[in-house]
């Protein structure tokens, strides 16, 4: 196998939940080998979250797969210490406790930075590192509540996102953050700290509203399932559920018309041009849904994609994973996870022409799975090893 793109680089990753370990997961697709950090016990939070087959959460895997597990109680001194020794050796730290979490324990960035003056820094907070809100705690929800994402979304009430999506779009920034700073020490040989707010992340998908706030002092209303730009552009329903069609060429217009024996519209100077078309989207849903709920969602995409209409059956994931296009599309993986066996995962997106990027192991079956193989990887002997874990700095559960 051709090696993967980050290989030789090596991460310290003290992350939880999901922002940062989703940016770890993808490092660890990409070949970098990740220590993961968890406090000893019940570890991750995540490991809390379910499903779970033989009491391991397959949420936890998932985030984690490709990872080495130690487990180091942070509060002692001993463990503190082994901290530091081993941020020496890495070339990129990722956490994502909340603000000030480290820098009261005494291993934060600047005394990481001390003992690794090269070191690649990468945090993730709910709300940044500085700022008035830094103090608050965070999740996916309030950072999409606030940033005005949820007040977009929906109709005659806001709705949040159906997935994690703040968390997600954090991490892949956090993922950028740190391949610029690795390009950045590669030609200064300098490190760089690489801070994400997830408030800054979930702000920076609503660039068209912003845009149009700035023309006209106003911000558009929310439209629900139809796009607030174009027309017809949108969600429309089915014999059998729904179908989005997507025009954003006003030479699609008249060809849609035909295609739904929709002749008449094509004229109707209420449906003129786009413009007119978004101001009487009511009325001109209305006609359109006369023709699609007469169609079966996947019959009606078929008609529209022949007359080279943008379109596409709304399909459920159980739908879409088993469409023959996913697996060729290699969107599915499996994943062999240690007491668990093999279980399917999502793959990276991220595709090389020259070099693989794809997940290869599991996770760490527990807190601290393999922190005798990681400190004998890190130069220690066993007897510096036994006398860690007989502290209790370092665990291993037998």
């Amino acid at each position: 196998m051709a090696p993967r793109p980050l290989e030789g680089v090596k991460i310290l990753d003290f992350s939880q939940v999901l922002a940062a370990p989703f940016c770890g997961m993808m490092l660890a697709d990409m070949g970098a080998e990740i220590i993961k950090v968890e406090r000893p016990g019940n570890g991750d939070i995540s490991r809390e979250y379910g499903p779970y087959i033989n009491d391991i959460s397959l949420y936890y895997c998932q985030y984690n797969r490709g990872k080495k597990g130690l487990a180091i109680d942070m509060r002692a001194e001993e463990g503190k210490k082994l901290v530091l020794e081993l941020v020496a050796q890495v070339d990129i730290v990722i956490e994502n406790y909340k603000y000030g979490t480290l820098e009261k324990l005494g291993i934060g960035y600047e005394e990481m930075k001390r003992v690794n003056p090269q070191l690649i820094y990468g945090s993730i907070a709910g709300f940044g590192t500085y700022g008035p809100l830094s103090h608050l705690p965070c999740m996916d929800i309030i950072a999409a509540a606030r940033s005005g994402l949820v007040g977009q979304t929906g109709v005659d009430v806001p709705i949040k996102p159906g997935f994690s999506i703040c968390d997600t779009w954090a991490g892949l920034q956090l993922l950028r953050g740190l391949s610029m700073a690795l390009l950045y020490k590669h030609t200064t040989g300098k490190g760089l700290r690489v801070d994400i707010a997830m408030l800054d992340a979930a702000f920076y998908m609503c660039e068209v509203p912003v845009l149009e706030h700035s023309l006209s002092g106003a911000f558009t209303p929310r439209t629900g399932n139809h796009d607030p730009y174009f027309a017809p552009c949108g969600e429309f329903a089915a014999k059998d559920g729904h179908v989005v069609i997507a025009l954003t060429e006003e030479h699609q217009w008249p060809i849609l018309c035909h295609a739904l024996g929709l002749q008449e519209l094509a004229d109707d100077p209420r449906y003129y041009n786009n413009e007119a078309r978004t101001l009487s989207r009511a009325a001109l849903t209305e006609e359109i849904e006369r023709v699609t709920a007469t169609y079966g969602r996947y019959e009606l995409e078929q008609k529209l994609l022949a007359a080279g209409i943008p379109a596409a059956a709304v399909q459920t994931i159980g739908e879409f994973v088993n469409d023959p296009a996913a697996g060729e599309l290699d969107v599915i993986v499996k994943t062999t996870q240690e007491n668990v066996g093999d279980y399917l995962s999502v793959n990276t997106p991220i595709r090389f022409s020259k070099t693989p990027a794809f997940p290869v192991s599991g996770a760490p079956s527990y807190p601290g799975a393999q922190s005798r193989e990681v400190l004998t990887d890190a130069g220690y002997c066993a007897q510096a090893i036994n006398a860690l874990l007989a502290s209790g700095a370092v665990v291993q559960p037998a």
